[in-house]
């Protein structure tokens, strides 16, 4: 009795640290996004403004979080204007080139309205991000060599997002910006600066593709702890109806020397059901983002008694076909043992797992009856 009052006080002390809403852990491979566009530019000091000249761009980034993101950057700047007496967009060697210059970057991506408005679960209709980076400029320069054509390049701006449609998959974003021609062209990256007379003034209006994550969705998701912890507590409230220790006598046979006879001795093995279980959807055997905690719950209890040793049982509720219902109990099961030895490095030899099937006396509601559930075992 007093290790379940343990693992119910440590339960309530966690989810009670934590928010009511969290984010949902990512993979490597989820909130990628891709996106292509083009723009104007003109020079920041405004001689001339005008006539502007057309841009090219194209990006590669990755959300780490709804606030922070990391992109590759790339613009292509077109037209032409005169540089050394000659009209700017050919090589060094005199042959015509489509660009007037080139930048590529890698750029920080901070979104303002989530990290002073908060992450409520899908990203907003328009958000507000601000852009900072560090670039290579090449611009193509009559008669100057690639040396003296080589620039350090910064970028500041912003990005005015437009989610689209109810899946959020589409965005299309415009972004004012300045791009710093921190080191004057010739003078071998020396007297870093900003200085507007080598800058340019931007606008881009790109196209971006949030490709689709492992939960499903575009984008990040949240799962309510507050609406879990009063689960697990109505769960609790349940389990307390029944018993929770179970003690029974297992006979185990000991051969000794003298063949004819045989020497029974009986080991008292003491059971005790804990607190925590872990809820299926029907007909499924992965474990939801919102039953983990109830996993890592029993991983801290075993953490803290290194001598404890837990049985999972799976079962399965009453509805479909017997076999299938216990594949399903044994899967169940199996699922939880993985989480407890893979993410929590909880020794196997300190955890056994079995499919017991079909039940509905563990719960009044069948829901409840698709679950997994932790026997401590002690002698």
């Amino acid at each position: 009795m007093k290790k379940f009052l343990f693992v119910i006080t440590v339960a309530a002390s966690s989810i009670a640290a934590q928010a009511q809403t969290a984010i949902e852990t990512s993979k490597f491979f989820d909130n990628w996004y891709f996106g292509l566009g083009g723009g104007v530019t003109a020079p920041l000091s405004c001689d001339p403004m005008f006539p502007l000249n057309g841009t090219g761009n194209i990006t590669l980034g990755k959300k780490f979080s709804p606030i922070f993101a990391v992109e590759a950057d790339g613009i292509a700047f077109f037209g032409s204007h005169m540089a050394n007496g000659e009209r700017a967009g050919l090589s060094a060697n005199g042959h015509y080139n489509a660009f007037r210059a080139i930048s590529v970057g890698v750029n920080g991506v901070t979104n303002l309205s989530n990290l002073f408005g908060g992450y409520k679960g899908t990203p907003r209709a328009v958000e507000l991000s601000l852009v900072t980076g560090a670039s290579w400029i090449h611009g193509f320069t009559p008669h100057v060599s690639d040396k003296q054509s080589n620039s350090l390049g910064a970028k500041t701006g912003f990005a005015v997002d437009f989610n689209l449609g109810s899946t959020k998959a589409s965005t299309i974003r415009v972004e004012p910006y300045v791009l710093w021609n921190l080191s004057k062209p010739g003078n071998s990256y020396g007297n870093l600066a900003f200085n507007r007379d080598g800058a340019q003034l931007g606008l881009s209006l790109k196209y971006i593709f949030n490709f689709k994550t492992s939960n499903g969705t575009h984008h990040f998701k949240t799962y309510d702890v507050g609406a879990m912890l009063a689960e697990i507590s109505r769960l609790n409230a349940e389990l307390a109806k029944k018993p929770t220790e179970i003690v029974r006598e297992v006979p185990v046979e000991k051969i000794v020397e003298k063949p004819v006879e045989k020497i029974v001795e009986k080991t008292i093995v003491k059971e005790t059901q804990l607190a925590p279980v872990v809820i299926f959807q029907l007909g499924k055997s992965v474990i939801d983002a919102s039953q983990k905690p109830s996993v890592a719950m029993i991983a801290k209890y075993m953490q803290n008694h290194p001598t404890s040793k837990v049985l999972i049982n799976g079962y399965a509720s009453p509805e479909g076909n017997a076999e299938l219902n216990q594949k399903l109990s044994d899967a169940r099961a199996k699922a939880v043992y993985d989480m407890l030895v893979n993410t929590y490095k909880i020794a196997p030899s300190r955890l056994t797992w079995k499919g017991l099937g079909v039940t509905d006396e563990l719960f009044d509601e069948n829901d409840w009856n698709r679950v997994a559930v932790f026997i401590e075992q002690s002698k």
